[in-house]
């Protein structure tokens, strides 16, 4: 049976079913509420009952008061809804919000999708998961090996997985490490997040995500996040990939396309390396939107530095407003940013 769930101030809601706690299913619907260990033992998803009934379904070590009781407080990591209820819940407005952190994750496994990108899966410890919004980037690297800043390439309901498209750049030295030494069960450590890429979820324009090789991976977060939310009337993915490389993920893009009614996905093969054909022009033909309607879209810009300011700068000539255009960029097309500490 599922049942409502309303999130005071804001007054989002989510559908709950089954045991899935309070927390799991907020995440699964793409709210970001306030939590640390999701694991019942420091206390930062506190919330307070409002109405309905609310039941404890997960052990927690941390102990509530008796004034916490009585006010109707409950951890939502433990505890799960019975009925329609309203909670009183922390929520992070934006990227700002969220506390940097650091932790010690494992590498799941490396995965070459092609020649030129390794999948990268990490897992973190069941009391240690990496809170993060859609879009955002950690720092990976410590334990011996070089740093570099990477895109979380999924979405934040599941905290333990964290996955990651990394290219292939000859003298980037985290890439290589990537690429020729590093291997399942190796530690890695993990600090973030930062950036603020981030969905504008007070939006209700429809969303354009446009994706240069592996910017594929903080897009892919978005959508997923967007997904969630359910609120877009219409999204557009559109990804291009550079010579010599191909839509490594081409069957969940058209998973998207034939689940979802609004969604549309267009794999380019790009002509010139330096993203010549990324104009306010071959997006509105690709796309399928008339020329003069650019500007009642959103824009989600992620790859190469270069070609993601021009395109934006594009958009911009064409009357799209500057708020309309949100970037993600790493230099060398590779998602990836040198770590300089």
């Amino acid at each position: 049976m599922s049942v409502k769930v309303t999130i005071l101030p804001s007054g989002r809601e989510f559908t709950s079913e089954g045991r899935s706690t309070l927390l799991e299913a907020g995440l699964r619907s793409g709210l970001a509420l306030g939590y640390g260990c999701s694991n019942g033992n420091c206390g930062e998803c506190l919330a307070t009952v409002i109405s309905g009934e609310v039941r404890q379904t997960r052990h927690h070590d941390f102990k509530l008061s008796d004034a916490q009781l009585a006010g109707g407080q409950v951890l939502m990591c433990a505890n799960s809804a019975i009925t329609d209820a309203v909670i009183d819940a922390p929520e992070a407005e934006g990227g700002h919000e969220i506390p940097r952190q650091q932790l010690s994750a494992r590498v799941r496994a490396v995965t070459l999708a092609n020649d030129g990108v390794a999948l990268l899966h990490l897992k973190t410890p069941r009391t240690r998961r990496l809170r993060f919004l859609a879009g955002q980037r950690v720092r990976l690297g410590g334990n011996g090996m070089p740093a570099a800043s990477h895109p979380v390439g999924s979405c934040p309901c599941d905290d333990m997985n964290l996955h990651f498209q990394i290219a292939r750049i000859p003298g980037d030295d985290f890439s290589d490490y990537v690429f020729n030494q590093l291997k399942k069960g190796d530690k890695m450590d993990v600090c973030g997040p930062a950036g603020d890429f981030i969905l504008d979820e007070s939006s209700t324009r429809p969303l354009v995500f446009i994706a240069w090789h592996t910017g594929f991976a903080p897009v892919r977060s978005l959508i997923e996040h967007a997904i969630s939310l359910d609120t877009a009337p219409a999204m557009c993915l559109l990804w291009y990939a550079p010579a010599g490389s191909d839509h490594y993920m081409d069957n969940l893009c058209r998973s998207w396309r034939d689940a979802l009614d609004n969604f549309q996905y267009v794999p380019v093969h790009a002509v010139s390396p330096a993203g010549a054909d990324l104009t306010a022009e071959s997006i509105a033909t690709l796309s399928g939107i008339a020329h003069m309607q650019l500007a009642d879209h959103d824009f989600y810009v992620a790859g190469d530095e270069s070609i993601a300011a021009a395109c934006k700068n594009d958009l911009m000539r064409i009357g799209v407003p500057e708020n309309q255009v949100r970037l993600d960029h790493a230099p060398n097309g590779g998602g990836v940013k040198k770590d300089k500490s």
